[in-house]
């Protein structure tokens, strides 16, 4: 017998022993033959069953934790978890059916995609840049090119699309201590983009700081202005941006109470030289709710909330004796959201790092962002703190003669 034929002999003999009753599967047999979503709206509903799998495709920050289903099965193919062909499932992790035809139980994962539209950049302010080494397809750099008026500048923005297989957005650093951008770039698993975070003084945060849902720096913000002559303490409520559980963001007006962290639909109306307003509280400002993000920093003052244009810096106290000048001209930080599943990173340089270069007003960083489409945005510490690294390359020239600041907190995007 010639060794081809014994080969053949075996495989076939192989193969045989993995049929039942000596017939070959069926793999075209489609065990789910339609899905209907009726719950929610779904844009594409796709089903494998060669692989037993199931992929819907949702709107980015929907509530998926109670998805009704209706399958429609193959013939002779009954339900065995969940027991009735349509039924309720929390999606918000991999899901799973199993079905049963005959005596095999098969078991389908349910896999959730989520859509991605794009961000328009307009190609007459921002033009995308490169030598900044490799990125993930998710994260694109675009650097400013228009004056403001009639001031030169030099701007940068990091657009990241972040969720599942996406970006991952992370709060840096802890209530004092302090470091440079490129040493929290180092020490901290080399992230794609990283810029400063908030203020601080003498190594200490001054604002919000929570990472991983821990609080490490609560915002409890008390200054001193005059009033009638004499120093007195305010306690203003101060911008905060924060990821949520779903995973989308939002600019907060913050103040710690009693250990729980509030949020306040509107600012405390502080203002400068006026009667101190009460301290934040439960109740005061009126529509206090309480508010858990899993990732947070404090800084401020918020520039825009629910797409509206906010810098209500009088009331934040971020006014001239801040040393934050709202109105003059300086190297700005900020971070913004677009209801698309984008967050913004944005630096400016400015003091003429490069030449002619002053720097903006925070009504001039709140107005490129708003023309971004960001609907959620808060300025960040900025002056000689103001940097970004993408792969550890400086964007701008940092302002301190020394060049890079050290900084108790910065933001990154992995």
């Amino acid at each position: 017998m010639r060794p081809k034929f014994i080969l053949l002999t075996i495989l076939s003999l192989l193969f045989s022993s993995c049929y039942r009753n000596g017939e070959p599967p069926d793999v075209d047999f489609k065990y789910i033959t339609g899905i209907d979503v009726l719950s929610h709206k779904v844009h594409n509903v796709k089903i494998d069953n060669f692989q037993r799998t199931i992929e819907l495709l949702f709107e980015r920050g929907e509530d998926l934790s109670r998805v009704e289903l209706k399958l429609t099965l193959g013939n002779g193919v009954d339900m065995v978890a969940p027991q009735t062909a349509t039924a309720t499932y929390d999606l918000t992790d991999v899901a799973e059916i199993r079905l049963k035809k005959d005596n095999d139980v098969v078991t389908f994962k349910i896999h959730v995609r989520f859509t991605s539209p794009s961000l328009d950049i307009p190609a007459s302010h921002w033009e995308k840049k490169g030598g900044f080494g490799p990125l993930p397809d998710y994260i694109s750099i675009y650097s400013y090119k228009k004056d403001i008026s009639g001031k030169l500048t030099r701007a940068f923005i990091a657009v990241a699309e972040v969720g599942k297989g996406k970006g991952r957005f992370k709060v840096l650093g802890e209530k004092s201590g302090v470091a440079t951008l490129t040493q929290f770039y180092t020490k901290n698993a080399s992230p794609s983009v990283i810029i400063n975070g908030g203020y601080f003084w003498n190594g200490t945060s001054l604002n919000l700081l929570i990472k991983n849902g821990v609080t490490v720096s609560t915002s409890e913000p008390i200054v001193n202005r005059d009033y009638n002559g004499q120093p007195i303490p305010y306690y203003p409520t101060q911008g905060a941006f924060g990821m949520e559980g779903d995973g989308s963001f939002s600019a907060q007006w913050v103040y710690h109470v009693s250990g729980t962290l509030y949020a306040y639909p509107q600012p405390s109306p502080n203002v400068a030289g006026e009667k101190p307003q009460p301290r934040p509280s439960s109740t005061f400002p009126a529509g206090a709710k309480v508010w858990t993000p899993t990732e947070a920093i404090g800084a401020g003052p918020l520039l825009i909330k629910n797409g509206e244009y906010k810098n209500l810096w009088e009331n934040e106290l971020f006014d001239v004796t801040s040393g934050v000048g709202p109105t003059y001209n300086h190297p700005r930080t900020a971070v913004g959201y677009h209801p698309n599943g984008y967050v913004v990173f944005f630096v400016c340089e400015g003091r003429n790092k490069t030449p002619n270069t002053p720097g903006m007003t925070l009504k001039n960083v709140a107005d490129i962002l708003l023309g971004l489409g960001c609907t959620e945005a808060i300025n960040l510490d900025g002056g000689g703190s103001s940097c970004m690294l993408v792969n550890g390359v400086e964007t701008i020239i940092p302002s301190d003669a020394n060049g890079q600041r050290t900084v108790t907190s910065a933001l990154a995007i992995y």
